[in-house]
This record gives structure tokens, C-alpha cells and sequence, in this order.
């Protein structure tokens, strides 16, 4: 692939890495203005969130699946093709009901997207620049997350909510004008068989995860739901073993044990860290009395920090061991999680301000080089697959993050809103909270180590192998 088509592949990715994500956590702080115009429940207002995360997550693994035996180009294509309509059809919606049918579908149409972004990515791009490509792209997630509240607040504020759907249409539009001009792939015939019975139990099981781990402070379906999707889960492995063409070989999860551990420790970092914005939004607003406003310039440092070093970070890990510098990623992670867990309502700015730079660090170092070890450790056919699995473990990662806060939560606080008054009790909420948050980083950390020593035996057992060959030819 030539210069000009390899930059354009590095361009779309991170446009829709930013994209999707972004329209995740900005849609939230639309949430109260679109409440009030449609007059929508607060059940209403969550399935406007739910529905969008849940039918990216369902579909992955089927979309990866189907992106691998027909063709990934056509398929990331007609997925911002499609995720750019339906965004700006949400704009022109007249009732919530509208609201949260565009959303699923365009949640479902997003993850076409997802699951084969880092596919184009890692099969357009030299291993020796990867990881900074795949800098600017995990990069784009991060801050698109963040920066989510931040900018939707602002967009809400001054030119109304639906201004958030059609401006979101226009870098979705400049990138599937990109796309189309340079990734010019068509959809092919497979030999191959698809799981369909496969892909049914796992796009429901997920979506019952999703959405019962969204609705644990909502009586008896969240954690019913959120059993049956773990319940499901487990029929869905029994299946792939008996299954002659499985949805997902399981055996790449045993023999490819690079594999195995970089997919595991991606959950594990989006488990431990993702909820520590929301834990800190809250903490700023009503323990610190910060103005929304200031909360979000704060809030910011993360994400900044992360796309000034994701870059440089994946350039270093095309020189040096991705896995190194995925392990002090996680210690910094780890590090920063702790940091948060010891704030109390008389922590100074300049603490935050280190805690969320530490963080950032963390993230940069962590991020590219992981993705590197997930995508290089499975077969070029299988890309569409390992992209789909790194999109679905993101966002189950984040659920499960919400899901020990909103435990934490329901245990601590009850239905008690969280005020100035109730401070002392949210504060234990966090404590508790980010201690997890903290132990699960730990286990990452743990695993990372395990990872680089087995790498450093590997290299050290094929040096000696090596030297006795020399001798003997000697």
C-alpha cells in the first residue's frame, strides 16, 4: 500500500475511534435538556445510553466474524457509511421513542466500525511504524471518551442538543469520503460456513450483560439480566467446542497465549480505570463544589496527556518491547487508581492535577504497545476477529467498571442523591470504589510480568539454542 493510501487508513481509523466512542459519553449531558423537551422518564433517558453501548457490544463478534470471510474494507465502509445517517437522523427526532431506535440502530451499524478498524489498520501498515499508527488510533478512543461531556456540554449549551448529532455527522462524513476513495475493496464470496446459532446466543448474552450491568440500581432485571447474559456467555463456549465452524476458534485462546494475555489485560485496564471520571465528576460537583464547567478542565488533563504521549509511545514500541512498556503502563495505571482511592474532600489541585497526568502516562504507555501484542499474535485472516474482540472487551471492560461503582453505590448510599450533605458518604463510595478499581490494575500488572518474563525466557532458551548450533558447526 503506498504512502498517500496508508495515511488515509490511519485518518478514517482514528476519526471513528474518536467518533463512536465520543457519542457514547457526550450523548449523557444531552440527556436532562432532551428529558424535559420530550418529557421522558429517567428509564427512558437510560435506554438512550444502554441500547447504543449494548448493540455495538452484541454484534461485534458476529461483525468481526462476518468482516473476515467477506471482505473488512466494504464492510468499515458501509459502517460509517451508515453510522453518519443515522446520527444525523437522531437530530430530527420528534419523541424519545425515535430517540432510542435510531440509537440501537445506530449502535448496530457502528460496530461494523469497531470490529474491523484496527483490522485495516494492523494490514495496512508496516510492523516497524504500527505501534505509532496504532498510537494516534487508541489515542483517539480515549480522548474521545473524555472529551465526550466536556464538548456535548458545551454543544448543548449554546446551540441545543440535537447540534450534537449534526455536527458529529461531519468528520464521520469527511472519513467515509476517505475511506471510499482509498479503500476500494468489494465484497467477496466465502467458502466458509457462518455461525449463525453461535452468533444469536452471543449478541444476546452480551446485550444482557450490557444492559443488566446498566440497570443494577433498577430492582430485579439488572442483576437477572446480568446473569442470564453470564449464563449465556458460558452455553456460548459450550457450543464453539462442539461446533464445526465456530463463531470463534477457541484454540486461539490456547495456543496463542500472547494472545490470550494482551485480550485479558485489555478488559482487566478499562475494568479498573474507566469509571474513575465518573467517580471524579461526581466528587468535583458536590464534594469540591466545582462548576461543571471546572470539573471538565480538569477532567481534561487525562486525555490530554494521553493524546500528546499515545503517539510517541507507539513509535517506542516499534523500537522496543511492546510488553515492557505495556507493563509500566499498567504499574502507572495502578499507580494512579491508588492516588484516586486515598483523595479526601481536602485534597488540594495540584494533587488531582499529578493524579490525572500519572494517569495519562499510564494509558499512552499501556495502549499501543498492548494492541500491538493482541494483533500481532493472530494470523492476518483472523484480524477481523481479534479487532472485534479488542471492541467488545472495551466496552464490557467499562460496564463492569460501572458495575462495582454502582454496587459500591447501591450498598453504601441507597437512593440518596449525592449532595454536599451526603459528601462523607460518597467519599466511601469512592474509597471503596477505586480500592477494587485498584487491585483489579494490580492483577493486570500480575499478568503483564508474567508476560515479559515468559518473553524473556523464550529469547534467552533461543539464544542458547543458537550458540549450540554455532558450536557444533564450530
Amino acid at each position: 500500500m503506498d504512502d498517500a493510501k496508508k495515511k488515509a487508513v490511519i485518518f478514517t481509523v482514528a476519526v471513528t475511534q474518536f467518533t463512536m466512542p465520543f457519542m457514547f459519553s457526550a450523548v449523557g449531558i444531552t440527556l436532562p435538556v432532551m428529558g424535559r423537551e420530550f418529557g421522558a422518564s429517567g428509564l427512558d433517558l437510560s435506554l438512550v445510553e444502554s441500547v447504543y453501548i449494548g448493540s455495538v457490544a452484541a454484534l461485534l463478534l458476529p461483525l468481526g466474524r462476518l468482516a473476515d470471510m467477506h471482505g473488512r474494507q466494504p464492510m468499515f465502509r458501509l459502517g460509517v457509511l451508515l453510522f453518519s445517517i443515522f446520527t444525523m437522523l437522531i437530530g430530527f427526532a420528534h419523541n424519545i421513542e425515535t430517540v432510542i431506535g435510531l440509537r440501537m440502530i445506530q449502535g448496530m451499524v457502528g460496530g461494523m466500525g469497531i470490529a474491523t478498524n484496527m483490522a485495516l489498520l494492523t494490514n495496512s501498515v508496516p510492523a516497524e511504524e504500527r505501534g505509532k499508527a496504532m498510537g494516534w488510533a487508541v489515542a483517539a478512543v480515549y480522548v474521545g471518551l473524555s472529551a465526550g461531556p466536556y464538548v456535548g456540554g458545551l454543544v448543548t449549551s449554546h446551540l441545543g442538543w440535537r447540534w450534537l448529532y449534526f455536527l458529529g455527522m461531519i468528520p464521520l462524513g469527511i472519513s467515509y469520503y476517505v475511506a471510499h476513495r482509498n479503500l476500494n475493496g468489494r465484497f467477496r464470496a466465502s467458502d466458509e460456513k457462518f455461525d449463525y446459532p453461535g452468533s444469536i446466543v452471543i449478541a444476546l448474552s452480551v446485550a444482557a450483560i450490557v444492559f443488566g450491568g446498566t440497570s443494577l440500581g433498577a430492582g430485579w432485571f439488572g442483576p437477572v439480566a446480568l446473569i442470564a447474559g453470564l449464563a449465556g456467555v458460558a452455553l456460548f463456549i459450550y457450543m464453539q467446542n462442539k461446533a464445526e465452524y465456530p463463531l470463534v476458534e477457541l484454540t486461539l485462546f490456547n495456543e496463542r497465549r500472547d494472545f490470550s494475555d494482551a485480550a485479558l489485560v485489555q478488559f482487566i485496564n478499562y475494568a479498573g480505570t474507566f469509571g474513575i471520571v465518573f467517580l471524579f465528576s461526581l466528587y468535583m460537583q458536590s464534594v469540591k463544589g466545582f462548576t461543571p464547567h471546572d470539573a471538565g478542565l480538569v477532567l481534561v488533563i487525562q486525555p490530554i496527556v494521553q493524546a500528546v504521549l499515545s503517539p510517541l509511545c507507539g513509535r517506542l514500541a516499534d523500537k522496543f518491547s511492546p510488553r515492557i512498556l505495556a507493563l509500566l503502563g499498567m504499574l502507572a495505571c495502578t499507580a494512579g487508581t491508588i492516588m484516586g482511592a486515598m483523595v479526601t474532600s481536602q485534597t488540594t489541585l495540584p494533587y488531582l492535577y499529578t493524579m490525572f497526568v500519572v494517569l495519562g502516562i499510564g494509558f499512552a504507555l499501556f495502549s499501543s504497545p498492548n494492541m500491538i501484542i493482541l494483533m500481532s499474535s493472530v494470523p492476518p485472516s483472523r484480524y477481523g476477529f481479534a479487532s472485534a474482540i479488542s471492541g467488545g472487551l472495551r466496552t464490557i471492560g467499562m460496564v463492569f467498571s460501572m458495575v462495582i461503582i454502582a454496587i459500591f453505590l447501591s450498598t453504601i448510599m441507597g437512593k440518596a442523591p449525592v449532595t454536599p450533605q451526603s459528601a462523607a458518604e460518597y467519599l466511601t463510595v469512592m474509597r471503596f470504589s477505586l480500592s477494587s478499581l485498584a487491585v483489579l490494575c494490580g492483577l493486570a500488572v500480575l499478568i503483564s510480568i508474567r508476560s515479559v518474563l515468559k518473553k524473556h525466557r523464550v529469547a534467552k532458551n533461543g539464544l542458547c539454542v543458537q550458540s549450540a548450533g554455532n558450536s557444533k558447526e564450530g
